[in-house]
């Protein structure tokens, strides 16, 4: 009776170490950004956009409802949109190259114009194409918690002024990484960074030192917070920010990376 007293002892104390170690090694993060149009107060378009971080899947919904799902081990997203419950899915690989053949027709149609019409889209896009100076990205000596994370503080500025603050926390990219192939989500970021570094269709000098610069940050760790400040790199003008607002660990429901049973599936308009 003792020893079975014992043994059942020592059942329930694995149980709980079981339970314990899947609750802090299993949790899922859940991270919230607020993305806002503009940098004057009060006058600023603001949406929120939250990722859910779990087991190689990734889910981000819009302020709209729509939401996508990224399953790193089978390379897909899926797009969902409850409003109308239906979905699609496609590769990582071949949402890649749509978006290749996008920026190929975009740049082609772009290179058929005149002269006077390609000045009048720089004009009313309102991008820049006299001569720039160079930009200097510097890493100061301040940092700050944002969301619960120390963040490393960083200024882009052109002829002393300032172009982009950016906070950036290596703590939190590497726990992001915890939940995500490694090597799969940088071969993807890679991919998309090489076709953002495409939407700069003007070849405005400005605008792709700013965009090497960024990756640059990215590579130092997760941008948590971003200001982007009115200048002629922003199409409008207006700046933007965006910032990590909510960081929490939990376990995630398998079920969050499901699409719910009775959607319809349809196929994506780029598809043929």
């Amino acid at each position: 009776m003792k020893k079975t007293r014992k043994i059942l002892s020592s059942l329930i104390a694995a149980a709980l170490f079981l339970v314990i170690f899947c609750a802090q090694a299993c949790a899922g993060l859940v991270i919230e950004r607020v993305y806002s149009t503009g940098t004057v107060p009060g006058k600023s378009k603001t949406r929120k956009i939250v990722s859910y971080f779990q087991g190689n899947k990734v889910k981000t919904i819009e302020e709209n409802g729509n939401y996508s799902i990224v399953d790193l081990a089978t390379g897909t997203m899926t797009m969902v949109n409850p409003k109308k419950k239906e979905y699609s899915v496609t590769s990582l690989d071949s949402m890649v190259k749509q978006m290749q053949r996008g920026m190929d027709k975009l740049k082609a149609h772009l290179k058929g114009l005149s002269p006077e019409q390609r000045a009048m889209m720089e004009k009313m896009m309102g991008i820049s194409q006299g001569p720039s100076s160079k930009l200097v990205l510097k890493k100061l000596g301040d940092s700050k918690r944002i969301a619960g994370y120390e963040a490393t503080h960083y200024v882009i500025t052109q002829n002393g002024k300032k172009v982009g603050e950016y906070w950036v926390s290596k703590a939190l990219r590497e726990k992001m990484l915890k939940e995500m192939d490694r090597e799969k989500i940088e071969k993807f970021e890679k991919a998309m960074n090489n076709i953002s570094s495409q939407l700069n269709v003007f070849g405005n000098s400005s605008l792709t030192q700013l965009m090497e610069m960024e990756q640059k940050l990215q590579k130092e760790g997760e941008i948590v917070k971003q200001i982007h400040y009115p200048n002629n790199m922003n199409m409008n003008k207006q700046g933007s920010t965006q910032e990590v607002v909510s960081v929490k660990e939990e376990r995630i429901p398998a079920s969050a990376f499901e699409v719910p049973k009775g959607y319809k599936k349809t196929r994506l308009n780029s598809e043929g």
